[in-house]
């Protein structure tokens, strides 16, 4: 049996605007192992897909984008350069076409990038948020190899990138639940010890990044926080924050 895996892309108005084979998959005798899909051509196949349809979507987002905003003029073209975009499906090097800034706006800066002020933040929330979730749990190199083992991304991911990533998380987050607030218990001092002693128990449930309050969800803020407060506790611990 041959198997033949294509994506095809539509415009909004039903029009056919691309066809890509992703994969060709052949079997013989059937076998349990090659029963449905291997791990390895499962990886392969979200791989190609992936960059298929992000690829297709810039295209598209700059197509739509030729004319200044305030004056109407065609966009005059410097050049291209690519930029890195990480996601749970590999990593992307996506062209970023630079255009000059019309001479009737004063800028700072001669061109500008349209894809890159919209991928301001160069790693995708799904990655982040798995990034964070598993570096709370465990150390950032078993991280390292359980996402390496289920995610298409084996060469493109280390236990540096996620120590900067959750250390990078973790301040921005602190930063915004101490923001104009110096202290978080009421009352007076004296009387704390009084108060009665309240047991929890931590949750890591995973949930679906946006679910909670902020882009990356309640959870995320939970799991970058943990994350590196634990490594500091470690300092001899690989990968901890201390390390940067």
């Amino acid at each position: 049996m041959k198997v033949r895996i294509q994506i095809a892309i539509e415009s909004d108005q039903g029009e056919l605007e691309m066809v890509h084979e992703v994969a060709r998959l052949e079997r013989g005798t059937l076998k349990a192992e090659e029963l449905g899909l291997t791990v390895t051509e499962a990886k392969s196949i979200l791989r190609e897909i992936q960059k298929a349809m992000v690829e297709q979507r810039v295209f598209d987002f700059v197509a739509k984008r030729q004319g200044y905003p305030h004056c109407g003029q065609n966009l005059s073209r410097k050049g291209t350069h690519e930029i890195v975009f990480r996601t749970v499906f590999g990593k992307l090097n996506l062209e970023s076409p630079r255009f000059y800034h019309c001479r009737c706006q004063t800028q700072l800066r001669k061109s500008f990038s349209l894809l890159a002020e919209l991928l301001q933040e160069r790693t995708s929330p799904d990655l982040l948020y798995l990034e964070t979730k598993w570096a709370a749990l465990m150390s950032y190199g078993m991280a390292v190899d359980i996402l390496k083992e289920v995610l298409p991304i084996s060469q493109d991911i280390s236990t540096t990138a996620i120590r900067q990533s959750v250390a990078h998380l973790a301040q921005r987050l602190e930063g915004e639940l101490l923001e104009g607030r110096g202290m978080f218990i009421e009352g007076c001092p004296r009387d704390w010890g009084l108060w009665p002693t309240v047991q929890r128990t931590a949750s890591f449930r995973a949930k679906r990044p946006g679910n909670a309050a902020g882009p990356l969800g309640g959870r995320c803020r939970l799991f970058a926080l943990h994350a590196c407060r634990r490594n500091r506790r470690s300092p001899g611990r690989s990968g901890s924050c201390r390390d940067k």
